[in-house]
């Protein structure tokens, strides 16, 4: 099959575009032909090397006469565009934020399914498009296993290197936390992320750390790496991760919605002590085995073919008046709240 991808960059550490690269190179592994339709390329970095080596077309212009026979889209405004240019490919839009503008779900006239990459972004597109959380299937963050080798032998325990390993601009503000956890510990802390430590293949550098702080994408990509996790950020500390609740974890992708506990450094050492080296061997082998690229592939061309087949007449017309009107709505909106924001209190 053709598939064309849509995302609104590649080639950084963020959990989309790193989606993006496993699930192109997977569906390229299975057989099918693959563009990655990008709104916003950046330099041509490893990412789209890579990418294109495989045999992937990435592209900020895709050519209208290749016609796609499903178009996967994340961001709405790529996922628009994608299929304005193809008005009668059948696509799905799968969800990777469940708060952020640009990750708002398209309307029935554009898709014709939705999928989310948590139960958190699943409950979003449920209230968006008015379908049962069912309906909308869970399309799991995935690890290319072959760049993250296991380890011999689990972290030990207890461990005396970690690093603070984050994709979000704003994670270093719990740093300082963090630090005075691991320095009562006697633990060496590194920090790897954007503008400090930026890892383009972090699989080569997790091996080297006995516990990794984290959510989200970094969280499970630690955990297939063989460290010890602690589920934090600064929206607060996450619950401990077990066998016995790893999949209730996981539908949630590790990520925002468990980190319920304040943040401080007396429950990060609590967590520091209560890691055990068999516990981290059984997540790191649960993850390798439910999160891997093949899984993702595997399950998203058997979403692709449901929709495969589907029948499509997109109103080009119709999608772009409301579109319009979207932005007429949006104008107006922030001109009222500028005008009533400088008005002088009585």
């Amino acid at each position: 099959m053709r598939i064309l991808i849509a995302n609104v960059w590649i080639g950084g550490r963020s959990g989309s575009e790193v989606h993006t690269k496993e699930l192109a190179i997977g569906l390229r592994r299975r057989g099918h032909a693959c563009t990655v339709f990008v709104g916003q390329l950046k330099q041509v970095d490893e990412d789209v090397r890579l990418l294109r080596e495989a045999g992937v077309i990435v592209t900020e212009k895709p050519d209208p006469a290749e016609i796609p026979d499903v178009i996967v889209g994340h961001h709405l405004r790529e996922t628009t565009l994608a299929c304005l240019l193809y008005p009668s490919t059948p696509a799905i839009q799968v969800c990777h934020d469940a708060t952020h503008q640009r990750d708002r779900a398209a309307g029935a006239d554009v898709v014709q399914a939705w999928g989310a990459v948590d139960a958190f972004c699943q409950e979003r597109f449920a209230r968006e498009t008015g379908l049962p959380p069912e309906k909308i299937p869970l399309t799991f963050n995935p690890v290319d296993l072959s760049l993250f080798p296991p380890r011999e032998m689990p972290a030990r325990t207890p461990p005396r290197k970690a690093a603070l390993f984050f994709s979000s601009a704003g994670t270093p503000a719990i740093l300082p936390t963090i630090l005075q956890a691991c320095e009562r510990q006697g633990i060496a802390l590194d920090v790897i992320g954007p503008g400090l430590r930026f890892e383009q293949a972090p699989g080569a550098v997790l091996a080297g750390y006995d516990l990794v702080f984290g959510k989200a994408r970094c969280a499970i990509e630690a955990m297939a790496s063989g460290a010890h996790v602690i589920l934090c950020a600064p929206e607060g500390i996450g619950p401990e991760i077990s066998p016995s609740n790893f999949h209730e974890l996981r539908r949630r992708n590790f990520g925002r919605s468990l980190l319920t506990e304040p943040t401080g450094s007396a429950l990060l050492e609590r967590r520091i002590l209560g890691l055990e080296s068999s516990t981290t061997a059984e997540l790191t082998r649960l993850i390798r085995e439910h999160n891997n690229t093949e899984k993702l592939a595997e399950h998203m061309e058997s979403l692709i073919r449901s929709i495969s087949s589907a029948e499509v007449d997109r109103s080009v017309v119709g999608i772009r008046l409301r579109q319009a009107g979207q932005r007429v709505t949006a104008y107006c909106s922030r001109k009222l709240g500028k005008l009533f924001g400088r008005r002088p209190r009585t």
